[in-house]
């Protein structure tokens, strides 16, 4: 009985033209209201730092409280384009970057995405630009401005949207059976971690002992960062020919302007003689939060 049906609605919805198209989702509508058809997407970008980007405490923190302006913009975008910094929008604030701030195009009128797809409940536009890098540029400046100079072929969006395969992109009926099943990608924005091999630490012998250490992986600075300061944590420890051990501390952030930048070797010189082994901890931390995160550990003896 499902198959008879859905041709009858799709020859009424041919139809009727415009007729079904729901006004309000053309009126820049809070982000919940894109859940009603696109449920999975939305859960996905509920748990994300978008989602998050104007009313979480330490944005609020940091931006005494919604008024330092300069910063504004990015955490509550109006429309959100190619490499253009967006203007701040006047409703829904709370929403952060939320679905209608990246989808909807005031100049068309019509929701913007990857996939060519008919939707009665609104228009739509396929648009490329959403696959590259330089769509992210508007608000994340600094950090594709590191990523373009690495000149790799690898997309923010191939390491911060991962695949998660291929689905149906409305989960209402019957639009849901409206077109095929297409390539999806996590909306959720995770914020990814260096792998060990993304690494690579080197001990060099000489006088002072010193480690070489080289982002190899990571299309960008490590970290990177266009508001707040994340850090990544170079702990060493060293067993010493007398017995002792001994510790040392070094941290890199952008806002001391001392990231690993990719490709290129930083140099820490240790302080000690007469050392036997070593262990070399690699840990971050994220801005938003305050425990930190190992990416590598390695031991190294002499």
């Amino acid at each position: 009985m499902v198959a008879p049906f859905l041709l009858f609605f799709v020859f009424l919805v041919s139809s009727c033209g415009d007729i079904l198209v729901e006004e309000d989702l053309l009126k820049r509508p809070q982000a919940k209201r894109c859940s009603d058809c696109h449920s999975e997407i939305f859960k996905e970008w509920e748990k994300s730092r978008h989602a998050l980007a104007w009313k979480s405490e330490k944005f609020r923190l940091e931006s005494e409280n919604h008024t330092k302006v300069k910063c504004l913009s990015c955490h509550a975008p109006h429309q959100v384009d190619p490499q253009i910094k967006p203007a701040l929008r006047v409703e829904f604030k709370e929403d952060g970057v939320s679905c209608v701030a990246c989808h909807f195009k005031e100049e068309t009128r019509a929701m913007h995405g990857p996939h060519k797809v008919w939707s009665p409940p609104h228009p739509s536009r396929q648009d490329f630009n959403y696959t590259k890098a330089f769509f992210c540029a508007g608000c994340h400046q600094e950090t594709y401005k590191e990523w373009h100079l690495t000149k790799t072929q690898k997309s923010c969006q191939d390491c911060h949207m991962p695949s998660v395969g291929e689905k149906r992109l409305v989960q209402k009926f019957p639009f849901e059976y409206f077109h095929s099943k297409k390539p999806r990608h996590d909306h959720s924005f995770p914020a990814g971690k260096a792998k060990p091999e993304d690494i690579l630490v080197e001990l060099e012998r000489g006088e002072p002992l010193r480690l070489k250490i080289t982002n190899v992986g990571v299309p960008h600075n490590l970290p990177t960062a266009d508001q707040g300061d994340p850090k990544l944590y170079i702990v060493v420890d060293a067993s010493l020919s007398n017995g002792e051990k001994s510790r040392m501390v070094k941290v890199l952030s952008y806002q001391a302007k001392n990231a690993l930048l990719y490709g290129v070797p930083t140099y820490v010189d240790l302080p000690w003689q007469g050392v036997e082994a070593l262990r070399v901890s690699l840990q971050r931390k994220l801005s938003w939060k305050e425990e930190r995160e190992e990416i590598l550990s390695i031991k190294i003896s002499l």
